[in-house]
């Protein structure tokens, strides 16, 4: 008799390592191993995401089927290891092997040698160093995140894109879906790489770190003037005239040859300039990369992930284009979303060879982490010294919304962790969105971020259409809208130089957070909430309690809301 059901481990142990368990086409359990280890996009073996994910799915490592790896070749550190020689030999060579023949070749073959020593030992120690370990290329395991999570049937044709810096050699990937199988039609190697061969080595250029403050330069081109630059951005990168699905590194340089070329390319410009240009011609590539698979197919309804799509602006025109009926965004769009996406394919394929239909899933919330009980919570206050300045709230909602309705400025740390670069209420530090001043007091006294950067409020998604123009449901923060007239009620969360916002709709999804909405709307009339990560800028969202606590502490915050217990300065 064939098995009905089938449980997934999935990793990443690159780049924003992480850890999922999928069980029978649904996430039930999701980290990324920066929240346990407190290191901003942690790269490596993702040990104690591996570990947690099944203390929150509650179940026995014994109990999955598979295991499956979102790389064949494991993905190094950006930041650390780009200097190394091999890397700098890669990049070299990249314009001579980026065709088509090495791709295959290194599919084939070269995962074969992947580095293993490191998650056997994991595996070792869990008991499941006999597991069948399956590899699930980069790309597609970014392709498997928004196809088999996405609001339409198998029988449905999807066109599903992918876009990021690289993974296993590749950049982006254009394939048609349809009854369950992913068929790329086109992709671009690693030297032709949007988003790294172009907009990470305009941040670079900009002087901000490159795979980690490109939100930095989308969030500072509305101050500039693309025109100014827009030319020479064209010379950098280009749709392929001989694929129109593919892109053109037309620059022909990488990394610290590029830099030289850009420096001559740029030279003399202002900086908010040529961050507008650069945005600009992002969205004009996207729009006409994916205009050009809808006429090669016909397929219109299209699926998005990789990290270029964690750019809300970019997101926020590819809904505007008119052979566009309908889009979906995958919110864990970096690399951290691979570990589902190879576990979701994983499941998949077991399925397929063992001729069972398999289940799939839309994508619902996202709260797929640890939660903690208020006895460990109590714990923690008193190791740290706030126990004896804590109060017990039983509606502690209701007094976070009637804190912030007051002006105060309070973390929340409640219910389950949210998987992806987002927080979503459960890790968050709330505020009044009614006041600019807000703006300038979370950003110099708690999240010490660069000043151009805007925050996003959470608003009630049965009042989106009060704020939002052309509103839909955006439950994840990975779309942005332009504003209504009553863009006052919420000046605190919106862009302050094109109006725009990037919205968390709530729905029904988070109680426990929405009483806080509803309390504040009460007292306020409005239906909506600043809403930040928790966390210090260059620290990733706060994971654990003790990490809430250092973080409160480490600021100027008025008030920690943690569990049931409040601490207030």
């Amino acid at each position: 008799m064939p098995r009905k059901s089938f449980t997934v481990l999935g990793i990443n142990d690159g780049h924003d390592a992480s850890a999922a368990i999928v069980r029978d086409g649904k996430v039930i359990a999701a980290i990324q191993e920066e929240r346990l280890v407190n290191i901003k996009h942690y790269s490596g073996v993702p040990e104690k995401s591996i570990i947690n994910v099944f203390e929150v799915a509650d179940i026995h490592p014994d109990e999955i089927d598979a295991i499956a790896i979102g790389s064949l070749l494991r993905v190094v550190s950006p930041l650390k290891e780009e200097q190394s020689f091999k890397v700098r030999l890669f990049k070299k060579l990249s314009p001579f092997i980026a065709g088509t023949p090495f791709i295959k070749l290194f599919r084939k073959v070269l995962h074969r040698f992947r580095k293993m020593k490191e998650l056997n030992k994991v595996f070792a120690k869990l008991g499941i160093l006999d597991k069948e370990v399956i590899f699930v290329e980069h790309h597609v395991s970014h392709a498997a995140c928004a196809y088999r999570q996405c609001p339409w049937s198998y029988d449905e044709p999807v066109l599903v894109f992918t876009a990021d810096g690289a993974g296993d050699l590749i950049s982006s990937t254009v394939n048609v879906c349809e009854h369950g199988e992913i068929n790329r039609i086109a992709f671009s190697p690693y030297y032709d790489s949007l988003g790294n061969a172009f907009y990470s080595e305009i941040t670079r250029y900009l002087g901000l770190k490159p795979w980690d403050h490109e939100y930095k330069v989308m969030g500072l081109a509305p101050y500039g003037k693309a025109e100014y630059c827009i030319d020479a951005m064209k010379k950098i990168i280009r749709i392929d005239p001989k694929n129109k699905l593919k892109f053109k590194n037309t620059i022909r340089a990488y990394g610290e040859d590029e830099q030289r070329k850009l420096w001559k390319l740029l030279k003399g410009q202002r900086f908010d300039n040529i961050a507008a240009a650069a945005q600009l011609w992002l969205e004009h590539l996207l729009m006409e990369w994916i205009k050009n698979a809808i006429e090669a197919t016909g397929i219109h309804k299209i699926a998005c992930a990789g990290g270029v799509f964690l750019n809300v602006k970019a997101n926020k025109r590819i809904l505007e284009v008119e052979e566009v009926d309908d889009a979906f965004f995958y919110p864990v769009a970096g690399d951290d979303g691979t570990a589902a996406g190879a576990a979701l394919e994983a499941y998949y394929m077991l399925c397929k060879r063992d001729g069972i239909k398999p289940r799939k899933t839309q994508l619902e919330d996202l709260y797929y982490g640890p939660s903690f009980i208020n006895e460990e919570i109590e714990v923690t206050l008193k190791k740290h010294g706030l126990l004896n300045k804590a109060e017990y709230y039983d509606n502690i909602d209701e007094i976070i919304g009637e804190l912030i309705a007051k002006g105060k400025v309070v973390a929340r740390f409640n219910g389950r962790l949210e998987y992806g670069p987002r927080a979503l209420g459960n890790r968050s530090i709330l505020a009044d969105p009614r006041d600019y001043r807000t703006v300038w007091k979370v950003n110099f006294q708690i999240k010490q971020r660069d000043f151009w950067m805007p925050f996003a409020p959470t608003i009630f998604e049965e009042d989106m259409h009060l704020y939002l123009v052309n509103p839909r449901p955006a439950r994840y923060m990975i779309l942005a809208f332009d504003t209504t007239e009553k863009r006052d009620e919420i000046i605190a969360t919106i862009h302050p130089k094109d109006h725009t916002c990037r919205p968390q709709t709530l729905n029904e999804w988070n109680p426990s957070y929405r009483k806080v909405l509803e309390t504040f709307r009460e007292i306020t009339g409005v239906s909506a909430v600043l809403n930040t990560s928790f966390n210090l800028h260059g620290y990733p969202i706060v994971g654990t309690p003790q990490q809430a606590i250092w973080t409160y502490k480490n600021s100027k915050l008025d008030a920690l809301a943690i569990g049931n217990y409040l601490v207030m300065r």
